[in-house]
């Protein structure tokens, strides 16, 4: 099982990282967070200072393995590192949590010798000290979210669809605006139906370029909370595609696919709803210990102290279901329940801290230049993102 104290290796990495989210990520994001048009935000100066710093400190490959250029972190640092990240903003953290994506599966499937695309973008993924490069999971669509794993109806399946022609795929359709980092990524994971009278069953797998002919991305989603997150829809107008982009033909083994996917995506979820939550926790008791009224700091106060314990239960609860989950998809014992378990805990749990510290900052709490305000709005998007919470609770129960 794993040992609470982490490795040397691992705490010298958090404190980095911790830095890092506090002087650079942070800033960003706060100022990401004004910009009322999003069209302003992601293409400004502070979106690509704030990714030039990350990329230049290597957190877009700090997982991926040293043999192709990554940073191979140790063994449990993926985790410690999300906290770290969404404690100085849940948006950008976010961002960087999907910038690996197709970077990842490339290095992870050899896929170098299968297109020269794929060479080509991995080193230019590896080098890349701008963040210049970054991928999107392109799944959900207009009409189809919150039932991906409705495996049961045949007529439940994706309308995005891919038609053979030739030596590749004729792709059209399009995938809604919760694309995230689908505004602004040049490398798309994406699902589409290849055999559309099997259901989800029929669904494939391919890695692509983000610029082929007849691609297009819709505005990014202007939104309550994680506003530093680009969000966009993004359209396939008779996208032809090469076979050797086909990842993954339609077959039964899909599901056990998508299952991976959102096992771990579930988990990382719930790990930036964690640090979401240590932030607006921390923030609120040390403005319990320094803001007195009656006479005393409003810590001493036992209403207030119990909000603040309770935050703090919430907390260390969380982080401990979600480290099991991380464990467990570790060792390859990956677990769909427990990762929806530790996620939609750590995401109710973040909703109900972000709201009680605005509460313990009264009148300060609710105002825009105060950052419990922000972490307040980010909080409800992390009970929608990847399913909602009831979704997400209803999949994981059927499978108990």
């Amino acid at each position: 099982m794993i040992d609470f104290e982490l490795p040397e290796e691992v705490e010298a990495l958090r404190r980095r990282v911790r830095d890092f989210a506090r002087n650079c990520l942070r800033p960003a994001e706060d100022a990401l967070d004004r910009i009322a048009d999003p069209e302003e935000a992601y293409p400004s100066e502070t979106m690509r200072s704030f990714l030039g710093a990350a990329y230049d400190l290597g957190l877009h490959k700090v997982n991926l393995p040293t043999s192709v250029g990554g940073l191979g972190a140790p063994p449990f640092a993926g985790p410690v590192i999300q906290e770290e990240l969404a404690a100085g903003g849940g948006g950008l953290a976010s961002h960087l949590l999907v910038t690996p994506i197709v970077a990842g599966m490339i290095a992870s499937g050899n896929l170098g010798e299968r297109h020269r695309f794929y060479r080509d973008y991995l080193e230019a993924y590896m080098e890349d000290k701008k963040g210049e490069h970054s991928s999107a999971w392109a799944i959900t669509e207009p009409n189809v979210g919150s039932d991906l794993f409705d495996f049961q109806r045949p007529d439940n399946r994706l309308e995005t669809k891919a038609t053979p022609d030739g030596e590749g795929f004729i792709i059209s359709g399009h995938k809604s605006a919760f694309v995230s980092n689908g505004w602004m990524a040049d490398a798309i994971l994406l699902m589409v139906a290849m055999e559309p009278d099997k259901g989800m069953l029929g669904t494939g797998v391919f890695l692509i370029p983000g610029d082929l002919p007849g691609m297009s991305r819709g505005k990014p989603l202007n939104k309550l909370g994680l506003r530093a997150l680009n969000q966009a829809e993004i359209f396939f107008d008779d996208v032809f595609v090469p076979r050797e982009f086909l990842s993954m033909p339609a077959s039964p083994a899909y599901r056990m696919v998508l299952e991976r996917i959102v096992t771990g995506g579930n988990t990382s979820v719930g790990l930036i709803a964690l640090g979401v939550a240590r932030c607006a926790f921390e923030e609120g008791l040390a403005y319990a210990k320094s803001r007195r009224q009656g006479g005393k700091p409003i810590f001493e106060h036992q209403l207030i102290a119990d909000k603040l314990f309770r935050a703090f239960r919430s907390i260390e609860a969380a982080r401990a279901l979600l480290w099991k989950s991380s464990w467990l998809i570790s060792k390859g014992q990956a677990s769909l329940p427990t990762a929806m378990a530790a996620r939609t805990f750590a995401s109710d749990a973040c909703m109900d801290i972000t709201r009680d510290m605005v509460q313990v900052m009264g009148g300060y709490g609710i105002s825009r230049e105060n950052h419990a305000e922000k972490l307040y709005r980010d909080a409800k998007l992390l009970q929608i993102m990847d399913g909602t919470n009831e979704v997400v609770s209803m999949t994981a129960a059927a499978r108990l």
